[in-house]
């Protein structure tokens, strides 16, 4: 298991270096791990938290970990769900705050006076702890931290932080904030989503979970994003950028924008992308997939993007008839975790419309592991990662969901409206594919784990 932290390149060889002499559990992101292996404990001597062993002298707590806004009685409960792979931790002291809101999310050790577990793929936990004895609980996935202090019970006792009540508010110590607010231990990733004219109530899914407009996310229109597009520094003011369906962004075709772009996922950025807003991953990133055109109107019909240099014109690869797939989730860990969020036989999905063609192996950062097949040269050229595949008309297993790292940061492009319109009766209800959004908003942030040749 591994800790993700913002560290220079010198500090980052020196743990390396330690991680290649040494045989120690590791956890990942930055007080956080992308597994949920309930079976990796603390590497103390004491082991206090193997949950197998119910030790009289210690204190007990579980509990579950809750998406944001799941403490807050005025969100609905079908808006609350559980987090899996979420580190739960107890410091002896109080542990340093990240160092921003943009960096790069290496991995390094937790410490071995650090008790703590992952989440299940339910949410649940367990720590066991010392009696009578002051810590500070870490809930962590991504970029979202709460911090709180927490004073322990008597020896054998339990506390249990769940309630069986749907309607009832959850534990607030293990719910992810949804707020960014450091002086009261929570953390949150800067978020600027630039909507398109294809899907301009991005803000819905957000404000259903809590968050507050202008406070804990951004919004600008798409043809008003160039100057973030094309600087860097703007760009880096932000951990996460969603941009939502839209081709009316010509800007995105110039070489400074393309480069912002580049370097600013290579530096530890995130691109989360939907549906006709492709171009924003296909022209930074042309290599690393194609599209098919069944329905076009300004353009040809046919495979487009196929080379490794992007389409001279935005849009030129958008397909006008949209579809309703049957999904196939690709990913375990994400199978597993829908089915306490989607207890269905069937993933059926709304509103895709751009085809994935083909995925190629592209570029996505360095390696030096020469029994890695995808390590050439010191490079690692890897295919996106397919999430879900879908099934529509004379279509079958088409990649619906994928992503790719690229160094320190990561592109998620999903061909879905990830807003799709639920029920708004009684106020609105997040729709499957919303809070898989979440999800994997959470996913894409975990820690970049170094590369170790035992």
């Amino acid at each position: 298991m591994i800790l993700s932290i913002n560290i220079l390149n010198k500090f980052v060889l020196k743990i390396t270096t330690i991680l290649l002499t040494l045989s120690l559990p590791l956890s990942c992101s930055y007080f956080e791990d992308e597994q949920s292996n309930q079976s990796n404990f603390n590497s103390s001597s004491n082991n206090l938290n193997n949950i197998n062993n119910i030790n009289p002298s210690l204190f007990r707590i579980k509990g579950k970990v809750w998406s944001p806004g799941a403490d807050d009685e005025t969100i609905l409960p079908s808006n609350k769900f559980p987090i899996q792979g979420a580190l739960v931790a107890a410091y002896p002291y109080e542990p340093d705050p990240p160092p921003s809101r943009y960096y790069c999310n290496e991995c390094v050790k937790i410490g071995q006076d650090v008790i703590y577990t992952m989440s299940g793929d339910d949410g649940s936990f367990q720590l066991n702890l010392n009696p009578d004895t002051d810590y500070y609980l870490l809930v962590q996935k991504g970029m979202f931290r709460r911090l709180t202090l927490y004073h322990t019970g008597n020896a054998g006792d339990l506390r249990i932080f769940d309630s069986k009540n749907e309607w009832t508010a959850k534990e607030t110590r293990f719910t992810l904030p949804n707020t960014h607010n450091p002086d009261e231990g929570k953390w949150i990733p800067r978020i600027l989503i630039i909507v398109g004219r294809g899907e301009p109530y991005m803000n819905i899914p957000f404000r259903a979970m809590g968050f507050v407009y202008n406070i804990d996310f951004e919004q600008i229109d798409d043809q008003e994003a160039e100057y973030v597009a094309g600087n860097i520094e703007e760009l880096k003011k932000y951990s996460i950028i969603l941009v939502t369906c839209g081709d009316e962004t010509p800007f995105l075709t110039k070489s400074k924008v393309k480069e912002s772009l580049q370097e600013y996922v290579k530096g530890g950025g995130k691109l989360f992308i939907d549906d006709f807003a492709y171009d924003w991953a296909e022209q930074p990133f042309p290599e690393f997939m194609s599209f098919v055109v069944d329905y076009p109107i300004d353009y040809e019909q046919g495979v487009c993007a196929l080379q490794n240099s992007p389409p001279d014109i935005i849009g030129k690869c958008v397909n006008y008839s949209c579809y309703n797939p049957q999904g196939t989730v690709k990913d375990e860990s994400l199978a597993a975790w829908l089915k306490h969020v989607h207890p269905y036989s069937e993933l059926s999905l709304e509103y895709g419309c751009n085809i994935i063609h083909e995925l190629r192996p592209s570029l996505q950062g360095e390696c030096n592991n020469p029994e890695d097949a995808e390590c050439i040269d010191g490079n690692k050229y890897a295919k996106p990662k397919v999430w879900i595949t879908g099934s529509w008309l004379e279509y079958t297993e088409k990649p619906l969901i994928i992503s790719w790292d690229y160094y320190c940061g990561k592109v998620l492009y999903t061909v879905l409206h990830i807003h799709a319109h639920g029920n708004t009766l009684g106020g609105y209800e997040l729709i499957t594919q919303e809070k898989m959004m979440m999800h994997l908003l959470l996913e894409i942030q975990t820690c970049k784990e170094p590369e170790i040749i035992e």
